[in-house]
């Protein structure tokens, strides 16, 4: 598979049904070729690079999936299908255990980016949906509606259960969902099943910072709409210039002039162990939402305004004698009504 500089080296499915099939392993790898090539060519982009992942480390003392890599040959493809049954076997385990976690099918998958090599676990949860059955008798040809319950994802839908692993540094990508384990919600993808610790995905980081320098400009005295829209403006510049955010660089530059505003920037940041972050993005669509703010009065107005017309001065934020917000819009040369639309 070649996408983006990706080559897609081998695969193995397995069936994990904590239904009525049980755990079915494969002695054999897909053939990465048409519609299969083409399926898990989509659902790895789906997880790869996303700054919706979380990141992981192994335990590795107690981890019995990192134990297993430390043994596998990727470059040998029995050790690989071999590999792969065990980790599978490792998975249901975990997921027969579960009160809700859906059954699936389990794809163990080594792809190359940049003379990486990387292992994607990825869990596959089935969906239901309807068909059609037909049967023949002696009377004719019989149709009927019947429920499939065993449907793979579409390759558009992103996986609730995935990992990326760097083969050469061991560290891991993930996402995953939590499930009930023995009456209590557990992260069982990344605790039970993988044996790592996590941290904050890079939107979730950047979703905290964002609410943490807008909840301290509005507990002011004084809401500082302008001050806020700065804050916006200038964390876009930060990604633009450097396609990461310098957390503690970002606290001085805000609020180092005011030793309140800062402690609280601060506290906030040590709370959620972000203080030294430094968040690195390497999708655009995720700071997408800095690029247009939108601004709500108290009667319900709602005016958008594009970053890049704040920035060029045409957008004024000042308070006028009364100590209240007024927004002045410069140099407009045109104005139309928004087309409404019914259907």
């Amino acid at each position: 598979m070649e996408n983006s500089g990706i080559v897609l080296r081998k695969a193995v499915l397995h069936v994990l049904d904590n239904g009525y099939r049980g755990l079915i392993l494969s002695d054999h790898p897909l053939d990465l070729v048409g519609e299969q090539f083409d399926f898990l060519r989509n659902i790895l982009l789906k997880v790869h690079k996303s700054d919706s992942t979380m990141h992981g480390q192994f335990n590795q003392d107690t981890s019995y999936v990192y134990q297993r890599l430390l043994e596998l040959d990727e470059n040998n493809m029995e050790s690989f299908v071999e590999t792969s049954k065990e980790i599978a076997k490792a998975l249901f385990n975990v997921v027969i255990e579960g009160e809700d976690i859906p059954p699936a099918d389990f794809v163990c998958a080594s792809f190359q980016e940049s003379g990486t090599i990387y292992l994607a676990l990825l869990k596959l949860n089935y969906r239901s949906s309807y068909t059609q059955k037909i049967s023949k008798d002696q009377g004719g040809t019989a149709t009927e509606i019947i429920e499939n319950t065993s449907l793979l994802p579409s390759s558009s839908t992103k996986p609730s259960e995935a990992a990326i692993i760097n083969l050469t540094d061991m560290t891991i990508r993930l996402i995953e969902k939590r499930y009930n384990i023995n009456g209590e919600k557990k992260n069982y993808f990344s605790e039970m099943f993988l044996g790592c610790n996590i941290t904050k995905s890079t939107k979730r980081k950047l979703e905290i910072l964002t609410r943490t320098i807008r909840n301290i400009y509005k507990n002011s005295d004084k809401t500082d709409m302008k001050s806020q829209m700065d804050a916006n403006a200038l964390l876009l510049k930060k990604y633009e210039d450097n396609k990461e955010i310098d957390i503690d660089a970002m606290g001085e530059e805000l609020f180092g002039s005011s030793p309140d505003k800062k402690a609280a920037f601060d506290e906030k940041m040590e709370n959620y162990d972000m203080q030294c972050d430094k968040i690195k993005i390497e999708n655009e669509s995720t700071v997408k939402k800095l690029e247009k703010q939108i601004i709500v009065t108290g009667s319900g107005i709602e005016i958008s305004i594009p970053m890049i017309v704040y920035n060029r001065a045409d957008i004024e934020i000042k308070q006028n004698s009364y100590g209240e917000d007024e927004i002045i819009i410069h140099n407009v040369d045109s104005m139309s009504l928004k087309n409404l639309r019914f259907l």
